[in-house]
């Protein structure tokens, strides 16, 4: 079901993780929770859906838009929660490639030298 608005999309995102993550650690599974959400309401203002209707192409052009100004260890969490996202929707070996990125490292090319 596709929702009404904004908020609507977040509390679809919010139903659709907190059944999804689990674990012993409940500040980094509520961590992601409000992360997506966030992320939720943006594409929803971009797009028009809910994380149901959710396309790789939804997703990459947030990791591409609206992470380009973090720092990679944060960018390299927003892409983690998107991960989880596409988990919780049994879409993470689809959209593999096409979330592929500068995001995928926590470190910067500079570090490593």
């Amino acid at each position: 079901m596709r929702p009404a608005n904004a908020q609507q999309a977040a509390r679809h995102m919010e139903h659709l993780l907190a059944y999804t993550l689990t674990g012993k650690r409940s500040g980094k599974v509520r961590e992601h929770v409000n992360r997506a959400k966030r992320i939720a309401v943006i594409l929803y203002r971009q797009f028009q859906v809910g994380p149901y209707q959710y396309q790789a192409k939804h997703l990459r052009w947030y990791l591409i838009t609206q992470t380009h100004r973090l720092k990679p260890a944060t960018r390299y969490r927003h892409w983690l929660t998107i991960k989880y996202c596409a988990y919780a929707l049994n879409k993470e070996s689809d959209w593999t490639g096409a979330l592929k990125g500068p995001w995928l490292t926590p470190v910067t090319d500079k570090a490593l030298h």
